[in-house]
């Protein structure tokens, strides 16, 4: 079981904006914004788990320099390419962009919007960081458009840069070990403790919740209640049995352990459980 933060509410759209360049010039001014729904950056991605997909939407639209009239006549539906990439993500994220090269026409009319849609595919590894907020920063951009022998700037081109954020869901994974076996001697009324150690594999501070959940009748067996373990890290434990003066050759104790957030206790996984075997031999 993995487990992530409860989504916030927010707008339905998230918009990321470059200042509108208005100075006046000989020709057309381009102008790029790209956006995406906020619904999909909202829920924390798992480390190796989904790959998340982010629909990209990119408007474009033109405003008119000097001349920028009689140049939008001759140029209105004129094909102009924009590529959209990449440019920097977290060490422990990959991203890709479905496509990359899109195709847009040049709009009739002034602040008149063009849009086209892409994709983007983002995964995160093992060793994110829970909870660590991260930017995926992606550009769109249009290259100038120049009269015949290239003398001309009929229109200016545009670079539009935008951060689409994400969050590390919490991702618990405990690694129990008995480093003395899983089988002990345990002689009536004397007791003894056999040594359990656990490692926190996961990408977050866990608190491990003990517990012994099936003993003989009339044994007492003890484990302390809770362990808290910084990722990577390893701690033991014993386990604490006094038997009955008069039982078979072999009993089972069966324990468990579950992890929960540090940050958020709600925040649980999958519970472990372990089987101890024990006996005794009488002189």
């Amino acid at each position: 079981m993995i487990s992530v933060v409860p989504a916030i509410a927010k707008p339905l759209l998230c918009t990321a904006q470059q200042p509108l360049p208005l100075g006046q010039f000989f020709g057309l001014n381009s102008h790029l914004e790209i956006s995406w729904p906020a619904n999909q950056t909202e829920e924390p991605i798992i480390p190796r788990g989904e790959l998340r997909t982010i629909d990209l939407h990119m408007k474009f639209w033109t405003t008119w320099g000097v001349f920028g009239r009689l140049i939008n006549y001759f140029l209105s539906y004129k094909l102009v390419e924009m590529k959209l990439s990449i440019i920097q993500t977290p060490a422990f994220c990959t991203a890709n962009i479905a496509v990359d090269t899109l195709s847009l026409t040049i709009p009739p009319k002034e602040n008149t919007y063009e849009t086209v849609s892409s994709s983007m595919m983002v995964q995160v590894a093992d060793g994110a960081p829970a909870f660590e907020l991260f930017p995926v920063t992606i550009q769109a951009k249009i290259k100038p458009l120049y009269a015949p022998l290239g003398l001309i700037l009929l229109m200016h081109g545009t670079t539009n840069v935008a951060n689409v954020t994400f969050t590390v869901a919490y991702k618990p994974l405990l690694s129990p070990r008995l480093p003395e076996g899983d089988i002990i001697e345990t002689p009536p009324y004397v007791q003894v403790q056999l040594p359990i150690g656990i490692t926190n594999l996961g990408n977050g501070k866990t608190i491990v919740e003990n517990e012994v959940v099936s003993f003989p009748e009339g044994w007492i067996v003890t484990l302390p209640e809770q362990l808290v373990l910084e990722v990577g890290e390893y701690k033991e434990m014993n386990l604490s049995i006094i038997s009955s003066y008069d039982y078979p050759n072999e009993q089972v104790i069966r324990i468990s352990f579950t992890p929960h957030s540090f940050e958020n206790y709600s925040l649980v996984g999958t519970t472990i459980y372990d089987t101890i075997l024990a006996y005794y031999q009488p002189p």
